[in-house]
C-alpha cells in the first residue's frame, strides 16, 4: 500500500519541519518533498541550504526517503504551480504542511491540493499557529453552490439555531419527502447536521453559516 508523501514550503530554518514530522509520527510516510526557491540573495540562500542540510540529516536519521525542488518565483502563478505539479505527479497520498518557506509557495502548494482532492487524489493540509502551539487541519474541497431550493432552507436559520424538519416543510409549503430528501443531501455535504431519532431537527454548521452570509 502506497504510503503518503509530506509536502513542505522549505524556509531558512529546518525547525518547523523536523518539530512537525516528529510531532505526526515516523507510520506510513513514503517520501517527503521539500519545495524551497531559487530567487534569494546569497545570505538568505546560506540560511536556506544549511535548513535543507538539517532536514536531510534528520530524514536520514529516521529514514524516510526525501527529495527537494527549487522553482523559479518570478514566473507567473501557473508556471510555478506547474513545476511544483511535475514535482508531485503519480502521489495518490499527499499531506501539505504550509508552515515555512516564502508565502507564495504556500500559495502554491494549498491550490495544488484543492486541485488534487478535485481529481480524486487523497490530500490533507495543515497549518500551525506560529508558535506551533496548535495545528489546523484546512479544507481542500470549496462547496458547490446552493441550488435555489437549498438557499430556501439555509434561510430558515438565520434567526434560529435548530428547526424540525416539519416545520421546514410546513414554512416553505412543500411535502416533507421532499424537504427531507432536500436536507439529506445537505447534511452528506455538511451544510446542515441533523438528529437521528424523531422528531427529526436539523441546526446550521459552520459551512453552512458562512453559506448564509453569501445567501
Amino acid at each position: 500500500m502506497e504510503g503518503n508523501t509530506l509536502v513542505f514550503g522549505l524556509g531558512f530554518t529546518s525547525e518547523y519541519i523536523v518539530r512537525s514530522i516528529t510531532e505526526r509520527g515516523r507510520d506510513n510516510i513514503d517520501e517527503v518533498v521539500l519545495i524551497g526557491v531559487f530567487n534569494i540573495d546569497d545570505f538568505r540562500r546560506k540560511q536556506a541550504d544549511n535548513a535543507l542540510n538539517d532536514v536531510k540529516k534528520f530524514l536520514d536519521i529516521i529514514n524516510v526517503k526525501y527529495k527537494w525542488k527549487y522553482v523559479d518565483v518570478n514566473k507567473d502563478f501557473a508556471e510555478v504551480l506547474h513545476e511544483v505539479a511535475n514535482e508531485l505527479s503519480g502521489k495518490n497520498n499527499l499531506e501539505f504542511y504550509l508552515i515555512g518557506g516564502m508565502r507564495i509557495i504556500n500559495f502554491v502548494l494549498y491550490y495544488y491540493a484543492m486541485l488534487a482532492k478535485r481529481f480524486g487524489l487523497n490530500v490533507r493540509v495543515f497549518n500551525y499557529t506560529e508558535d506551533m502551539s496548535k495545528k489546523y487541519e484546512l479544507p481542500v474541497e470549496i462547496p458547490r453552490r446552493l441550488t435555489d431550493s437549498e438557499a430556501e432552507i439555509l434561510k430558515l436559520f438565520k434567526f434560529e439555531n435548530s428547526i424540525e424538519i416539519s416545520i421546514m416543510a410546513d414554512r416553505l409549503q412543500k411535502t416533507l419527502s421532499t424537504i427531507s430528501k432536500q436536507v439529506s443531501e445537505m447534511e452528506e455535504e455538511g451544510f446542515l447536521e441533523c438528529t437521528k431519532t424523531r422528531p427529526k431537527t436539523c441546526r446550521k454548521t459552520i459551512l453552512g453559516r458562512i453559506t448564509l452570509t453569501f445567501i
